[in-house]
């Protein structure tokens, strides 16, 4: 399951920028994956190599250019990560946060699937929507994931509760914990919102991308579920789009 570079360059924006850092962010994203798969551990000097390419073309080239190339990844889980880090990038900058709590939104999007690797390929790469009890196997990426990186050691607090909780929803209705208000810091709020969007907006091979508007316009949906300040604002940073 090792991502493999877009299949033509994107036509709009620098593409040969966003191009070469996608491949780069892909490649830190594949051995992210595969050493969690095979050795059950994660490297962190490995995650921060992917913090510099994605940075540097979101803000050079743009969002637009970036989705537009990531969306040519052929594989969900390296698809999915990338766009998120991407929004997370783009949102942070937004907010009119400094490069250091830029870095940590990344960080925290590149590793917020980690768990991923430890769930079986069957379910993982399934060409239709899972069924309710490979949703349920699916679910436990979040406390793989964090109990990965607890063994792993060296992850600060923040990157823990983003991998374990980046599926709680203000009103307790979200997993694996049922979290609600005040449980959930900032920046799971943040991460979760950069999650949901990048799902609704990445290609799948039963669906095509949702535009913008209507994305956004699930988001708005959920109401209370997500911090309500948060959403306006990344509505904000993507409207443009």
């Amino acid at each position: 399951m090792r991502a493999s570079p877009p299949a033509s360059p994107p036509s709009r924006g620098r593409g040969s920028v966003i191009g070469e850092a996608a491949d780069r962010a892909g490649s830190v994203l594949a051995g992210l994956l595969d050493a969690a798969r095979l050795t059950g551990t994660v490297d962190p000097q490995l995650i921060d190599d992917g913090l510099d390419p994605i940075l540097g073309a979101v803000s050079e080239a743009g969002l637009g250019a970036w989705l537009d190339t990531v969306r040519a990844y052929d594989d969900a889980t390296y698809q999915h990560c990338l766009l998120v880090a991407g929004l997370a990038a783009t949102f942070g900058i937004a907010l009119g946060y400094g490069l250091r709590d830029r870095e940590q939104v990344v960080r925290a999007a590149l590793v917020h699937d980690v768990g991923k690797a430890r769930i079986p390929l069957g379910i993982l790469n399934k060409a239709g929507p899972l069924d309710p009890a490979e949703r349920a196997v699916m679910r436990t990426h979040t406390t793989l994931g964090h109990a990965l990186l607890i063994e792993t050691g060296g992850f600060e607090d923040a990157l823990l509760s983003v991998v374990r909780h980046h599926h709680e929803l203000l009103d307790g209705t979200g997993y694996p914990d049922k979290l609600s208000g005040d449980e959930i810091p900032g920046i799971v709020r943040f991460i979760t919102i950069c999650d949901i969007y990048a799902a609704l907006i990445e290609r799948r091979p039963y669906r095509e991308p949702l535009p913008t508007s209507e994305a956004l316009g699930h988001l708005r949906a959920m109401g209370r579920k997500l911090d309500p300040t948060l959403v306006a604002a990344f509505e904000r940073a993507v409207a443009e789009l």
